[in-house]
């Protein structure tokens, strides 16, 4: 797993701030996720940001460990 993204420019106004950690991931793609109520929120773009998207993966207990499941 990679290392959490956090800057003071993120930080709200009362201090707090959403910690992103980055996961590993090929072809040159970035991925974050963050942990919210009811899931994770996901992060993907390619290396420079300039393509990219934002979705929701329901996991109330938080199990995913952000990495792909087994190929069968």
């Amino acid at each position: 797993m990679g290392g959490h993204v956090a800057t003071p420019a993120s930080r709200n106004e009362d201090g707090t701030f959403i910690d992103w950690e980055q996961l590993d991931s090929t072809k040159g793609l970035t991925v974050l996720r963050v942990p919210v109520p009811g899931g994770w929120l996901v992060y993907a773009s390619n290396s420079y940001h300039q393509h990219g998207g934002i979705t929701f993966y329901p996991d109330p207990d938080h199990n995913w460990d952000g990495g792909s499941l087994p190929r069968t």
